[in-house]
């Protein structure tokens, strides 16, 4: 009975022939290019000739494309759905390979190419996996710095990649025994001691596709500790409003051979380097508040500070670095910044009325406006007293006098004023004592006719 069974299985599987098809165990990976043009190959054994092959992906789970290949040698019939697709695809080399162009990152994922060979009734599928990667443009260096456990100053780079393709790798160059990188290799420590010679570095960026170096950038062969400067650092004052942009003005003699230029203030703020046709570049540009608000001027080294805000204000120091020679120049500057300022509100905290004489005193006022505000008041009779820093006038008026007051507050960036008219504010005391002598007066009348009769 065993025996049977055995044969008629054996039977029973020649009479059903071979699968109807086969399928690649593993995906063949295929790498492309963000905007460009990627090829999937289709791949043959000698002799086998190719009849038809339709295309599916993991967006397109119906075919996108397919290929019919004439028998007579004539041009292949390419048929494309309505897809994202459409117009990008074509058939290139002897096994009717496909090309997608203008690559997008939607177009990564897993493919199947369905091949019909001739005089075969097998579907052979062939699998592949495509991944679409950016070409790298410069990466962008930051830099900062903190004072570690020995005392020493340690500069920390920063290199950022802008990729939207995946997977970017990161490396330094030069490396030596007191750097250390970390986080993937986008960071690199470096351990500063006195004495050090100045030192250059510069990050490299690679992908499947591209690969792209920043500028070199220099460590400074000094150390602030914190890179913070005292309040009290004197220098030249650079004013800027807020909301605008303030230029710290430094002009370095031609004849001096630049090696660098750092800019500090509470911490290290930015480094600049002779570029082509020494010319000044923003080679580090740090983390932190002025992230993207920093920028070098055609001429000179100076610092252009755009988006001012009040917690800008403070000392600057720019530490100028010339080649062979170990002395630094050094320039301070004090930044201060100033909101614009608003009208300001006008009062009359009190009014009095004495032989047709209108006492008042106004207070000028505005929210906001800082300590360096200065207020004055137009016009200033004879008599007239000005306190509380300018913002309080004490005045007398009288039918005839000068109707309007005006209040001007001032900045060193702006200026501002409101008037008011004293006219309305005393008539209304001037009332009451008129009714009150036009009362008395007829009452002495009638008091008088009565007498008489």
């Amino acid at each position: 009975m065993g025996h049977f069974l055995a044969w008629s299985l054996l039977l029973l599987g020649l009479l059903m022939g071979p699968e109807p098809s086969t399928e690649d165990a593993a995906p063949l990976v295929v790498t492309g290019t963000l905007g460009e043009s990627v090829i999937l190959p289709v791949k043959l054994l000698s002799g086998q000739q190719v009849e038809s092959v339709s295309w599916t992906s993991r967006s397109e789970r119906r075919a996108f494309a397919s290929i019919t290949v004439t028998e007579t040698g004539g041009p292949d019939t390419l048929y494309q759905a309505e897809t994202q697709y459409r117009g990008r695809v074509s058939v290139v080399g002897p096994y009717h390979s496909l090309r997608i162009s203008n690559l997008s990152l939607e177009d990564a994922g897993p493919y199947r190419a369905h091949i019909n060979l001739r005089h075969s009734l097998i579907t052979h599928t062939q699998k592949y996996h495509l991944q679409v990667w950016e070409r790298l443009t410069q990466p962008r260096v930051t830099l900062s710095s903190r004072t570690g456990e020995n005392g020493h100053c340690v500069f920390i780079l920063t290199c950022v990649a802008e990729s939207r393709g995946g997977m970017v790798t990161y490396s330094w160059m030069p490396l030596g025994p007191r750097t250390v990188v970390s986080h993937r290799g986008s960071v690199l420590s470096v351990a500063v001691q006195p004495g050090d010679e100045p030192q250059a570095f510069t990050c490299t960026v690679k992908n499947p596709v591209s690969n792209s170096s920043s500028r070199l950038i220099s460590v400074p062969h000094f150390c602030t500790g914190s890179g913070t400067l005292r309040e009290d650092t004197d220098g030249e004052t650079v004013i800027g409003a807020l909301g605008e942009l303030a230029i710290l003005p430094l002009e370095v003699s031609a004849e001096k051979d630049v090696e660098s230029v750092t800019w500090s203030s509470k911490g290290l703020v930015a480094v600049l380097q002779p570029g082509p046709g020494k010319q000044p570049v923003l080679v580090s540009e740090m983390k932190g508040p002025y992230s993207g608000r920093l920028s070098s001027l055609h001429h000179g080294y100076s610092l252009q500070i755009s988006s001012l805000g009040l917690q800008d204000s403070g000392p600057y120091r720019a530490w100028i670095a010339l080649r062979n020679s170990p002395a630094n120049i050094t320039k301070d500057f004090t930044l201060r910044v100033y909101e614009r300022l608003k009208k300001p509100n006008i009062t009359a905290s009190s009014q009095i009325v004495r032989s047709s004489t209108c006492f008042l005193t106004l207070l000028c006022s505005l929210e906001g406006a800082g300590e360096d505000a200065q207020y004055s008041w137009d016009p200033r009779g004879p008599g007239s007293v000005v306190s509380h820093g300018g913002t309080t006038l004490s005045t007398s008026w009288r039918p005839g006098d000068k109707d309007s007051y005006h209040c001007v507050v001032n900045n060193p960036v702006s200026e501002n004023s409101s008037s008011i008219s004293i006219r309305p504010l005393c008539s209304a005391s001037f009332q009451p004592c008129s009714l009150r002598k036009e009362f008395l007066f007829l009452f002495i009348l009638g008091v008088l006719t009565i007498a008489q009769s």
